[in-house]
C-alpha cells in the first residue's frame, strides 16, 4: 500500500524542517475554505477519470496496437512503456494531492470537523484514492517485456531505398590519395581561373589604348 503523505511528510517538504511553521496569530478566513472543497471535489475527479485511463491503457498489449513499441507521431512520439509510466506517476501525484487537500480540511482551526460537506468530500476522497491505488498496483504487475522494449534493430536501420545497396565503407588506406587528388584539383581549378583573369585584364589594356 503506498504510504499517505501525513505518514512520510519529507518525501514532499524540501526545506530543513520537517513540520509546517504557522503563527499563532494567523486568522484562517472560514470564506476561503470554500475553494478548497472545490478543489480537492475537483481533484477526487480527476483522479478517478485519470486512474480508469491508467487501467484502460493497462489493458493493452504493445504489439497489439505498435509495430515499434511507440505511439503518436508528428513530435509526440513516446514509448509504450514511458506512457504507462507517465500514467502511473500522475495518478500517484494526483493521490498525493487529494491526501494533502484532504489533511488540510482537517486541520483543527479550519474548525469544520461538524461540516457534513467536509466530511462527505473526504470519503469520497479516500474512495477515489484507494481505486486509484489498486490500478498503480496492478499496472506495475502488467506491464509485460512486449512494453518494455522497442525494435531497436529498426531504428539502427540505415536510412537507405529499399531494395538499394548501401555504399561501401571508405578505404582508410585511400583516404589520404582521395584527399591528395581534391587539393590538386582545387589548385588547378585556382590557376585556370587566374589565367582567365590575367588574359581578361590584358585584353581589356590592349583594346583601350589602340
Amino acid at each position: 500500500m503506498r504510504e499517505r503523505l501525513t505518514d512520510n511528510p519529507e518525501r514532499f517538504i524540501t526545506a530543513a524542517s520537517q513540520r509546517r511553521e504557522i503563527p499563532d496569530d494567523f486568522k484562517y478566513d472560514p470564506k476561503k475554505l470554500k475553494h478548497l472543497k472545490k478543489v480537492l471535489h475537483n481533484v477526487t475527479i480527476s483522479l478517478g477519470t485519470l486512474s480508469s485511463s491508467l487501467s484502460e491503457f493497462s489493458k493493452l498489449k504493445g504489439p497489439d496496437v505498435s509495430p515499434d513499441g511507440l505511439l503518436g507521431g508528428h513530435g509526440y512520439i513516446l514509448p509504450i512503456k514511458e506512457v504507462k509510466e507517465k500514467l502511473n506517476v500522475s495518478v500517484r501525484d494526483l493521490s498525493d494531492i487529494a491526501d494533502t487537500i484532504a489533511d488540510e480540511l482537517t486541520n483543527p482551526r479550519w474548525n469544520v470537523k461538524d461540516d457534513k460537506d467536509v466530511k462527505k468530500l473526504i470519503k469520497e476522497k479516500e474512495e477515489a484514492v484507494e481505486k486509484a491505488e489498486e490500478e498503480v498496483e496492478e499496472t506495475d504487475e502488467d506491464i509485460s517485456p512486449d512494453d518494455l522494449t522497442t525494435n531497436e534493430e529498426e531504428t539502427e536501420e540505415d536510412e537507405t531505398e529499399p531494395g538499394s545497396t548501401p555504399p561501401p565503407d571508405p578505404d582508410p588506406d585511400n583516404t589520404e590519395k582521395v584527399e591528395s587528388q581534391e587539393l590538386r584539383n582545387a589548385s588547378i581549378t585556382g590557376e585556370d581561373q587566374l589565367k582567365t583573369a590575367v588574359c581578361e585584364s590584358l585584353v581589356n589594356f590592349f583594346q583601350k589604348n589602340k
